[in-house]
């Protein structure tokens, strides 16, 4: 995971856990218009090509899909107003591919059980390979990019214990990124839901499919 996403991420949890006990019990049942959760689970990544995995003077590994974890944690701080931070980091041998996102947004209900959001904020993305040369000593390349980026998105309640959560963002690196998510959330209790996740990312060239599993707590 970028380190600089660690920072804000966990001043976001320790803010939230205080503010937030003036949230109200309707609020905390109606996951459609509830911005203030930390997540995070599982991810496994595919993509449309092999990436080098593992280099070193004698050998070269190649590898179309890397595993690794995904962090989200989001704070309606005041009215319809949210701040967010999310990043993912996945690995194959001696190759780390991560992502993250820190923005400002807003939300809208349209009734209870629709409600659309808008974020803008700062996006980046870093690949990084380790190298290994004949005295077994290894050097890091690192190759990244970032940008403004802004996403539009909405949440849907299908049934009353399932939310479904589409969402767009573009990010403007050298070449513009496109991200397509969509979000399932079962919930199990008043504050734990379980989450799905695809999430299609292309880069251009390299295209990203993603698949998340793991737990919610709302606030």
């Amino acid at each position: 995971m970028n380190k600089f996403m660690l920072l804000p991420l966990a001043t976001l949890l320790a803010t939230t856990f205080t503010a937030q006990a003036e949230t109200t019990e309707t609020t905390q049942q109606n996951l459609t218009q509830n911005f203030s959760y930390v997540s995070g689970g599982l991810q496994v990544s595919t993509y449309n090509h092999d990436l080098i995995s593992s280099a070193s003077t004698m050998t070269t590994s190649k590898t179309d899909n890397t595993a690794g974890m995904y962090l989200r944690g989001s704070w309606n701080f005041t009215d319809n107003f949210f701040v967010e931070t999310r990043g993912d980091a996945t690995v194959k041998d001696d190759l780390t591919i991560s992502n993250s996102v820190l923005g400002l947004g807003y939300f809208h209900p349209i009734n209870n059980d629709l409600t659309v959001y808008g974020l803008a904020g700062y996006s980046r993305t870093e690949v990084e390979l380790e190298v290994f040369n004949f005295s077994n000593t290894s050097v890091t390349g690192r190759v990244d990019d970032s940008g403004i980026t802004g996403e539009v998105g909405a949440r849907y309640q299908l049934m009353s214990k399932w939310t479904v959560e589409p969402a767009v963002r573009m990010a403007n690196y050298d070449k513009t990124m496109y991200e397509v998510r969509l979000g399932n959330n079962i919930k199990v209790s008043d504050h734990m839901s379980i989450e799905a996740n695809l999430m299609h990312r292309d880069y251009n060239e390299l295209k990203e499919m993603s698949y998340q599993l793991g737990a919610r707590y709302s606030f």
